[in-house]
């Protein structure tokens, strides 16, 4: 009985992916210009909320599949001066994000910046709809 319960699972599970590709995102293109601006403004928004500086990112992985993305950047200061913590309970200068699309618009589902634990650990199992192809390869997603 589980085997079919799996096996049914896993053919629902195919179905549901047939004709989704994953998108690269860490460069902007004309194609994804308007969709990465507006993930990456919920981001930049995140940030400041946190620490109240105006931040830019180099983007070190961004992929879409579907209405799911996945981000991973270096943060860095608009001004190019030093980013600056209200504490030391800060780790710099990292933020990552799982994103979705609902009602046609982009909106975080989990991000966080400056962490010092590896928050997105399990990420995967927490979202199993989430297609794994927006993650990077070998990390605990």
């Amino acid at each position: 009985m589980i085997k079919k319960v799996l096996l049914i699972l896993f053919l629902f599970v195919s179905l549901f992916s047939i004709g989704q590709t994953t998108r690269d995102f860490k460069k902007k293109t004309s194609e994804n210009e308007s969709e990465r601006t507006e993930i990456l403004n919920h981001a930049r928004k995140n940030v400041f909320s946190q620490i109240h500086q105006e931040v830019v990112f180099v983007v070190n992985h961004f992929k879409v599949c579907g209405n799911y993305a996945w981000f991973e950047g270096t943060v860095q200061r608009k001004d190019g001066q030093q980013l600056e913590f209200p504490s030391d309970y800060y780790d710099c200068c990292h933020a990552e994000g799982l994103f979705i699309k609902k009602n046609g618009k982009w909106t975080i589902l989990e991000f966080h910046s400056f962490s010092t634990d590896c928050w997105y650990c399990g990420i995967s199992e927490r979202y199993p709809e989430v297609p794994k192809s927006i993650f990077p390869l070998g990390n605990p997603y």
